[in-house]
């Protein structure tokens, strides 16, 4: 695996949120621009924010990742 996470890495309640922040940070260097992953603030996006049609903002990062030929979750080998 790319990357194995020791469940004692990350602080308790910081842990989903360090990797949706990998997730869109891998995104964001794809696309060439900047990306706001601050956790939680909103979970869904704003309107006209975003080019998908879902509301999340978690679908909108695997689209992201998807328009540049990887798996939308994240899980390349």
């Amino acid at each position: 695996p790319d990357l194995i996470i020791n469940p004692h890495a990350f602080p308790s309640r910081m842990t989903i949120a360090m990797l949706l922040e990998s997730i869109a940070s891998k995104g964001g260097s794809l696309c060439g621009k900047f990306v706001d992953a601050t956790p939680f603030e909103d979970a869904l996006k704003k309107d006209g924010e975003g080019g998908s049609e879902s509301p999340s903002l978690v679908d909108e990062l695997g689209s992201m990742l998807a328009a540049h030929g990887f798996n939308r979750y994240g899980t390349e080998v």
